[in-house]
C-alpha cells in the first residue's frame, strides 16, 4: 500500500478506495466521497456497546443525583444541611451532619408532644354578656309538700268509695320485717292504689287561687300536670315548653321584655290544710328529710326539661309572701371530637330536652327494670313503664293485700321484688360506674337560671279578710278550715259594722280576740304568695371554644422546625424540587437503559454483516485496500466519505 492510501482513513470518516475493473487501483484518478449513513448507526451502537458505556451512563446518572442534591443543599434555608454540603474537611462535615442529627431528633420528639396535644381535643370556656337581646321565661313547677289533700280523703272516706281504710288497717296488722317504714310511705301507698293516689292529690283549681303574669291574669289552663309517685303526688308545672293536645314542643317561647316583680308570674297559693279524720294521724318517718312540713316545693328550671322538684327545688314556706329573682345562664358545649354533649331529647313519658341528670335517672329505672323484673315510683317513668299500660308491676307492690286474714297469721310479708329493688338502688348510688353505659351527655345548648331568694310577712292581720274576700271570689272554699275562719271573720267584721253605723265606739272582747288569733293563724298556715320575675335581662353565656385549635398546631409546628432546623414553608418546598428532580433523573435512566437494550441486537447483527463484508475483501480480489482494524473502535460520524 502507497503512503496516499494511507492517509484515505482518518477519524472520525471512513474512506474507502474506488474499484475499478480487473482489480487494478488507478493512483491517478481523483476518489469521490461516498456516504455510509446505514453502517455508521450501526457502529455508533456498536461502539457504546462494545466500550462499556452502559455502566459507566448509570454511574454518571448516580453522580448527577449527587450533583443535584449537593447544590440544592447548599443553596437550602436549612442552616444545618448547606454548612454539610458546604464544609470542605470531612471533621466538619461530620460534626454538622450530627449537629442535624441532634436538632432533627429534638424536633421530632417536640412535634409529636404537639400532635398529642391537638389530637386531646382540650376546651376553654369563656364567659360574655349578651345585652339586648329578650330572655326565655322558665318553667315553674310547684308541688304541695303536704301530699295529699285532707279534704278529698275526708269526702272519699264519708262516702265509703275508697279502700284507704283497707290500706291503713292493712299496714297496720301485717309484718314487714325490714321494709316497714317503705310500706308505711306515700310510695308504697300510690304502688299499691295507684289510682286512688292520683284521687287523692291536690287539684290545680283548689291549689292555685289566684295567678298574674307579665301584668295579665292567668289561669289553670296555663300549668301542666307533672306526677310524681314518691313524694309530692301532683305536681303542677306553669310554661311547660310542651303542647299537651299535638302531643309536640311549643314552637312559641315566652320571652320576656321587662323585668321586676310585677312583670314576672305572681300565684297565691293555697296549702288546703284541714282537720283530719277523728282520730286519725299522720305517720312520720325520721329517715324522710323533705316531708311532713308546711309549704309548697318549687323548681325554676327550662323549659320543656323534666321537672326533679325533690333534687333541685326549693322550699317556699307557708305565711310570706317569696320573691324569686332569676338571671339567665347559657351554656353552649362543643360535640364531638371536643366533647361528648349531644342534641338528642329524653324520652320519658313523653319527650323531654335532655338533661343529663333526668337521662341518669331514667337509665336507673331501665336497669332495675332489667335485673328485677319490675319498676319503682321513686324515678320517672319512660314508655315501657307507663302505668297506663299495667303491663308491668311496682316492685312495692303486694298481691292480694285485701285478703288481709292471709296475712296475718305470717311471721312476716316478704316481697322479693322490693328487697331487689332497695339492694339494687342503693349499689347504684354508691357506685357510679354504671354511668358509662348509660349513654348520658350533657346537652350541647343548655339554659340554667340564678336564683336569689328573699322573704316578707304576709298577709298582715290587717288584711286578711278582704284578702279572703277578693281571693275566694269566684272560687269555692274547700278547705274547712278557711272556710270557718272566713264565716268567724265576717260575723265580727259585720258585727262592728253596724256598732259604725250606731255611732258606738266597742273594743274586742277575748273572744273577739281568740277569734282573730284563729283566723290570722290558720290564714298564714294556709296561704302562700310566690313571685317569680327576670330581675336582669342581661345574659351570661359560658360557651366553650378548642384550646389547641388547626392554627394553632401550623403556628407551633412552624416554630419547632425553625427552631430545631432553621426550616420554613419555603425549605419544603425546596425538597419538593428535589425530589421531583431525581425523581425525573430516575425515569430519565430506566428509559435510556430499555433503549440500550433495544439497540444491543440492531448493533450485534450490523457487526456480523460488517465482518463478512471484511472477510470477503480480504479473500477476494479486493485485499489492496488499506483496511485499519482500530477504526472500530473509533467514533464514527453518521455520515462519511470516501476518495474513489
Amino acid at each position: 500500500m502507497s503512503t496516499e492510501s494511507d492517509t484515505t482513513w482518518r477519524r472520525p470518516s471512513v474512506y474507502i478506495t474506488d474499484m475499478v475493473p480487473n482489480g487494478i487501483y488507478d493512483r491517478g484518478h481523483k476518489p469521490e466521497p461516498m456516504k455510509f449513513e446505514g453502517f455508521t448507526k450501526y457502529l455508533t451502537h456498536h461502539d457504546d456497546h462494545t466500550t462499556g458505556k452502559g455502566p459507566k451512563r448509570k454511574k454518571q446518572k448516580q453522580e448527577s443525583a449527587l450533583r443535584i442534591m449537593s447544590e440544592l443543599g447548599s443553596e437550602s434555608n436549612a442552616h444545618g444541611l448547606a454548612k454539610i454540603a458546604t464544609s470542605v474537611t470531612t471533621k466538619r462535615k461530620v460534626l454538622w451532619s450530627l449537629l442535624v442529627i441532634i436538632g432533627f431528633t429534638a424536633a421530632t420528639m417536640q412535634l409529636s408532644l404537639l400532635v398529642s396535644k391537638f389530637l386531646a381535643y382540650q376546651v376553654v370556656e369563656v364567659s360574655q354578656m349578651k345585652e339586648g337581646m329578650p330572655v326565655e321565661f322558665p318553667s315553674v313547677t310547684l308541688c304541695n309538700i303536704a301530699t295529699i289533700s285532707l279534704t278529698k280523703v275526708n269526702e272519699l272516706i264519708i262516702r265509703n268509695e275508697t279502700d284507704i281504710m283497707s290500706w291503713f288497717t292493712f299496714i297496720k296488722n301485717a309484718k314487714f320485717g325490714e321494709h316497714t317504714d317503705r310500706m308505711d310511705s306515700h310510695q308504697a301507698f300510690y304502688e299499691n292504689l295507684p289510682e286512688v293516689g292520683k284521687a287523692i292529690g291536690h287539684s290545680i283549681d283548689n291549689f292555685v287561687i289566684s295567678c298574674r303574669f307579665n301584668t295579665k291574669p292567668c289561669s289553670s289552663a296555663n300549668f301542666t300536670l307533672y306526677f310524681d309517685g314518691k313524694n309530692y303526688y301532683n305536681c303542677f308545672t306553669f310554661n311547660s315548653g310542651y303542647d299537651e293536645v299535638k302531643k309536640e314542643p311549643k314552637e312559641q317561647k315566652l320571652l320576656m321584655h321587662t323585668t321586676g316583680p310585677q312583670n314576672g308570674l305572681s300565684v297565691i297559693l293555697s296549702l288546703e290544710n284541714d282537720n283530719p279524720p277523728a282520730g286519725a294521724y299522720g305517720l312520720y318517718d325520721v329517715k324522710n328529710h323533705i316531708a311532713f312540713s308546711g309549704g309548697v316545693r318549687a323548681q325554676v328550671h327550662a323549659p320543656n326539661t323534666m321537672p326533679s322538684p325533690a333534687d333541685h327545688g326549693f322550699d317556699v314556706p307557708p305565711g310570706y309572701s317569696t320573691s324569686v329573682g332569676l338571671k339567665a345562664v347559657l351554656h353552649a358545649r362543643l360535640p364531638n371530637p371536643h366533647g361528648n354533649c349531644t342534641y338528642n331529647h329524653l324520652e320519658g313519658d313523653r319527650s323531654y330536652r335532655n338533661t343529663i341528670f333526668s337521662c341518669l335517672q331514667l337509665c336507673k329505672q331501665r336497669i332495675l327494670v332489667h335485673w328485677c323484673g319490675c319498676k319503682t315510683a321513686a324515678l320517672p317513668m319512660y314508655k315501657e313503664t307507663d302505668p297506663k299500660k299495667q303491663n308491668l308491676p311496682f316492685c312495692g307492690a303486694i298481691k292480694n293485700w285485701r285478703n288481709t286474714e292471709a296475712y296475718l297469721n305470717k311471721s312476716r310479708v316478704d316481697i322479693d321484688t322490693l328487697k331487689c329493688e332497695e339492694d339494687l338502688l342503693n349499689n347504684l348510688n354508691n357506685d357510679r360506674s354504671y354511668e358509662n353505659k348509660c349513654n348520658c351527655f350533657q346537652p350541647c345548648d343548655e339554659t340554667s337560671y340564678q336564683k336569689s331568694i328573699s322573704l316578707s310577712y304576709w298577709p298582715l292581720e290587717f288584711y286578711q279578710l278582704d284578702a279572703l274576700r277578693n281571693l275566694y271570689q269566684n272560687n269555692t272554699i274547700t278547705s274547712s278550715l278557711i272556710k270557718e275562719v272566713r264565716e268567724k271573720m265576717d260575723n265580727l267584721q259585720s258585727r262592728f259594722d253596724q256598732y259604725l253605723l250606731e255611732n258606738r265606739r266597742e273594743e274586742y272582747n277575748q273572744t273577739d280576740l281568740d277569734t282573730l288569733i284563729r283566723a290570722s293563724t290558720v290564714v298564714r298556715q294556709n296561704l302562700i304568695r310566690l313571685n317569680i320575675y327576670l330581675e336582669d335581662l342581661s345574659v351570661v353565656e359560658f360557651k366553650q371554644m378548642p384550646a389547641y385549635e388547626l392554627a394553632d398546631l401550623f403556628a407551633d409546628i412552624g416554630g419547632t422546625l425553625g427552631l430545631w432546623m432553621g426550616i420554613s414553608v419555603l425549605t419544603i418546598m425546596e425538597l419538593v424540587e428535589l425530589l421531583i428532580r431525581v425523581t425525573m433523573l430516575l425515569f430519565d435512566s430506566e428509559s435510556t437503559t430499555v433503549n440500550s437494550s433495544l439497540d444491543v441486537g440492531d448493533t450485534q447483527e450490523s457487526q456480523s454483516m460488517l465482518n463478512r463484508n471484511h472477510d470477503n475483501s480480504i479473500s477476494n480480489k479486493y485485499n489492496h485496500f488499506q483496511y485499519d482494524k482500530p477504526f472500530l473502535h473509533q467514533p464514527i460520524a453518521r455520515t462519511a466519505e470516501s476518495p474513489i
